[in-house]
């Protein structure tokens, strides 16, 4: 305790330098907190962005083309899916959750005198779920629309607008190709990073049974399926192309046999790009926190020198140099810790009034702003600004503390 009293009585004895290192280190810790949380948002919005595209453990495949030799078939053979192949790949790995055949084509979509050239998937109704298309009003595709190969449609956000502007599209009829077909629901405003062909909010969705009565339908585009647990992506994309690679003879290790894309890939490309960006601007704010550590050290060598004879007196006294250096290390470690607490209040009223920035919704014109990023303090990321702020208190009282320590009592009694 004695140790701790002499501390706080040279910090209040020089309070206005101890107030400006103070200063520093809150300003470096709220760098830290602040760059860090931006850096977490960051990574948040691009999972969001990404969620809209392909939602939990989603896999999209596509045919491709073999480069590897297998069962007697030449390399460079193209291969091309059938509703049955997926059918059956599907029912054989349980890992599958769901799924569904993908059938993609340009029509024109027509509502009185406006028309478009838009982007139609034929789909199952499982498909609105798995790929995540909100509805704003009506319904998306349901199992009789399927069966009864129904002339029904679901219209993108975009589509909708164009063509009937603020209206309620629902209930009314639209033509595909010079084919009526009747609106049941329309898309909710959704933020989507990724696509494959277009956006969904300008594409229509009709039953895939319906499709074959506009275009020919014996290969699919892509079929899109979602596996049990997001963990298990891997295996089961495996285990699907064990099963396809029997029914359309090509090597199962051929990796451009079929070509996949979806949550797990992104997740990948997401991670990258966030931990590259976390530490930019850990290095950042880290480095700002430093340059507050090297003033909190000038002071404490400043105090050293200005108080050589009253160490000198105590050393002579009979204070131990764990004492004189307990004392220093104190000092310091009080002036950077109370610097740290400051900064902390600091940063999360910055945090706030910073929230939420531009991002994603910005780029991909998002009316819900979805995508903008919102600079959240957690628990982890305080642990590990605490985790640097103890380093770098450390570090910057210990050389002075020492040198405090190492004073020859004699020399520094004669001290001027």
């Amino acid at each position: 305790m004695t140790v701790v009293r002499e501390a706080l009585t040279g910090l209040v004895r020089n309070r206005a330098r101890a107030a400006l290192a103070t200063l520093g280190i809150s300003w470096g810790i709220v760098s830290v907190v602040v760059l860090l949380a931006y850096g977490e948002g960051f990574g948040a919005a691009l999972e969001r962005g990404f969620r809209g595209a392909f939602g939990d453990g989603v896999t999209i495949m596509f045919g491709g083309q073999t480069s590897l030799q297998a069962g007697g078939e030449r390399a460079g053979r193209r291969l091309r899916l059938r509703l049955a192949d997926v059918d059956a790949a599907a029912s054989a790995v349980p890992l599958v959750r769901a799924w569904s055949p993908e059938y993609i084509h340009e029509v024109t979509v027509a509502s009185g005198t406006r028309q478009a050239s838009y982007l139609a998937r034929a789909v199952a109704p499982v498909y609105g779920i798995i790929r995540n298309e909100p509805v704003l009003a009506g319904r998306f595709l349901d199992a009789e629309d399927v069966r009864l190969q129904r002339r029904v449609v679901f219209l993108g956000s975009e589509v909708a607008r164009k063509l009937f502007g603020a209206g309620d599209p629902v209930g009314q009829q639209v033509r595909l190709q010079g084919m009526l077909f009747t609106i049941v629901g329309v898309q909710k405003e959704k933020i989507q990073l990724a696509n494959y062909n277009r956006p969904d909010k300008e594409c229509v969705f009709i039953p895939y049974t319906t499709a074959g009565q506009l275009w020919n339908t014996e290969y699919l585009n892509d079929w899109v399926y979602q596996v049990v647990d997001p963990a298990q992506g891997a295996r089961a994309t495996t285990l699907v192309r064990e099963q396809l690679a029997r029914r359309l003879r090509f090597n199962p290790a051929d990796e451009r046999a079929l070509r996949v894309f979806g949550s797990e890939q992104t997740e990948k490309m997401t991670s990258g790009i966030v931990l590259g960006l976390k530490l930019v601007l850990g290095f950042i704010g880290v480095l700002t926190l430093a340059i507050g550590g090297v003033g909190v050290m000038n002071i404490l060598l400043v105090s050293v020198t200005e108080r050589t004879r009253e160490i000198g007196l105590r050393k002579a006294l009979g204070a131990r140099r764990r004492t004189i250096l307990a004392q220093f290390l104190v000092e310091g470690l009080v002036t950077t810790f109370a610097g740290g607490a400051a900064g902390v209040v600091m940063a999360c009223a910055a945090a706030w009034a910073l929230s939420p920035q531009p991002f994603l919704s910005e780029l991909l014109d998002d009316a819900t702003r979805a995508g903008d990023i919102h600079l959240v303090i957690s628990l982890r990321l305080l642990g590990t600004a605490a985790g640097v702020l103890m380093v770098v208190g450390l570090a910057s009282s210990l050389v002075p503390a020492w040198r405090a320590s190492r004073l020859d009592p004699i020399e520094a009694l004669r001290y001027e």
